[in-house]
């Protein structure tokens, strides 16, 4: 295994430079607004964590290989950022939406860190949102049973606090880089917090995974 993520690195830095020209920024077409469920079932929409920098990534509990990595390294990139980690929301939208279940997501994401959102919904809702950040995937096998897999965008998307896509970070790039970039984007959310919420004493209170998992714990111990 070890091997297998040495070559998946290796092919990762040498595709860098040619995906860097043409996706580390975005020009406006991508992104977008959306709506899914979350790994507690319940409805969970970008829009309602303006003022962060969201880290977001595709994928499905099932990958063997490129998931798991993205999702280490998204880890350690939240460890790494101590206190300013509240100031960030990572995302893993399942393109899966037959086997990943709620409660599997769950587990899943749990395992990497404990304020990744595990993001699910039916196949036209989440073919919309891939459509929206134009990240593509394909299954391969028999989709009747559950033995099949997906060949998917393994790109990391920044979104500033905004909601605008900042950044895209080929796979295969360093976890150091990733805390780079996001740093970058923390260094901005001041001013782009004042600009979508202005001196609002009705605004909602916003998201932090932090607090959604405190509220969920709270929950399950009752």
């Amino acid at each position: 295994m070890k091997g297998l993520y040495a070559g998946l690195f290796l092919v990762g830095l040498l595709a860098a430079p040619l995906l860097n020209r043409a996706a580390d920024r975005d020009d406006g077409s991508l992104g977008g607004d959306f709506t899914l469920r979350d790994h507690h079932g319940e409805p969970f929409a970008l829009g309602d964590v303006r003022g962060k920098i969201v880290m977001l990534s595709f994928g499905y509990t099932y990958c063997p290989d490129v998931c798991p990595l993205t999702l280490t390294m998204t880890g350690q990139v939240l460890d790494s950022l101590e206190d300013q980690a509240d100031e960030v929301v990572p995302l893993f939208i399942s393109l899966d939406p037959e086997r990943d279940t709620p409660e599997l997501l769950a587990a899943y994401v749990r395992h990497f860190h404990p304020t990744i959102v595990g993001l699910t919904g039916d196949a036209p809702a989440i073919q919309q949102v891939a459509e929206l950040f134009k990240a593509r995937f394909a299954f391969h096998g028999d989709t009747q049973g559950d033995r099949y897999t997906l060949d998917h965008t393994a790109h990391l998307y920044l979104l500033d606090a905004r909601g605008r896509v900042a950044e895209i970070i080929p796979f295969g790039l360093p976890a150091e880089h990733i805390r780079r970039r996001v740093l970058a984007l923390l260094g901005d959310t001041g001013a782009s917090r004042a600009a979508v919420e202005p001196n609002n004493p009705d605004a909602r209170p916003s998201f932090t995974p932090q607090a959604d998992l405190k509220r969920h714990s709270a929950g399950a111990s009752r």
